[in-house]
């Protein structure tokens, strides 16, 4: 059957790969594919669908090809409020004296997500120590995230009070205040492929993992972002998103905060988990 669509493409490309092929369906990541093809001199939906099955390098790159990156300040602010009132209080009461909170904000696009962690940690603990590593598949978000500066709609959902105390204003928009990107390290980074940071008590994934990747993608993804973490470590995704029996050995539900999960104390103790070969796609 001929590929003669952007979804007929999708629905042939995407399952073999471990990736949820309904929410590719978006124009920019059609424009993104469109994109990819003409560097490659590739003129259909068919011609792509071969390379992809003859190319093992292409296809495991089709995902990050096609990844829309959406995010502001405090997407989801609900979210945040659960962090600040119920999480990382508790968090914070493991700590040690003088222990920062180590957290992985896993695929922070332009940087909005790690910098509102270090808003609401300091609104919930002041000066405590805090070291953030934000990653990223895309330089170019990465550096967006590192310079730092914001429009006005990227802060829509900052309270009056802290974009008065955390932001200056300059000739391209917004910038973060200086004290406060110093927690925040940016690093490019790739779930699947990349060994996990290790000792972290709190990990950030929101919509990627549990939203595009399905099966032994997913799986591998999970156990990747369940090393990171200590045992009762936490796991933050997004309100849309949701854990399954599938991911049930390595994270229990947070008591009264819905989209935040604890590392099990007894995951990946059978079988080395996300210690073991990187996630290999194939298209068939």
């Amino acid at each position: 059957m001929a590929v003669d669509s952007f979804d007929v493409f999708l629905r042939e490309a995407c399952p073999p790969l471990g990736l949820e092929w309904r929410r590719y369906r978006r124009r920019a990541a059609k424009h993104r594919v469109a994109e990819r093809m003409r560097e490659l001199g590739l003129p259909t939906w068919d011609a792509y669908l071969e390379r992809l099955r003859e190319d093992a390098a292409e296809a495991a790159g089709l995902g990050d090809v096609m990844r829309v990156t959406i995010s502001r300040f405090f997407r989801e602010r609900e979210r945040w409020r659960v962090l600040a009132g119920r999480v990382l209080p508790e968090l914070g009461a493991r700590l040690a004296p003088g222990e920062p909170l180590r957290a992985w904000s896993a695929g922070c696009c332009g940087g909005e997500e790690p910098y509102s962690l270090v808003l609401t940690w300091r609104t919930v603990r002041g000066d405590a120590p805090l070291d953030v590593l934000a990653t990223d598949i895309d330089e170019a978000s990465l550096a967006r995230a590192a310079h730092g500066v914001y429009s006005e709609g990227n802060l829509r959902e900052v309270p009056p009070e802290l974009r008065a105390t955390a932001f200056h204003r300059v000739s391209e928009g917004f910038q973060v205040d200086p004290a406060l990107r110093a927690p925040v390290r940016f690093l490019h980074h790739n779930l699947l492929t990349d060994a996990p940071p290790e000792g972290m008590h709190l990990v950030i994934c929101s919509y990627l993992a549990f939203t595009y990747f399905t099966g032994a993608r997913r799986r591998a993804a999970a156990e990747r972002l369940a090393r990171s973490l200590v045992p009762g470590g936490a796991l933050v995704i997004g309100s849309k998103e949701a854990l399954g029996e599938a991911e049930a050995d390595l994270f229990v539900p947070w008591p009264g905060a819905p989209t935040v999960h604890a590392r099990r104390t007894d995951a990946l103790q059978a079988g080395g988990g996300a210690g073991g070969p990187a996630y290999s796609p194939s298209l068939a």
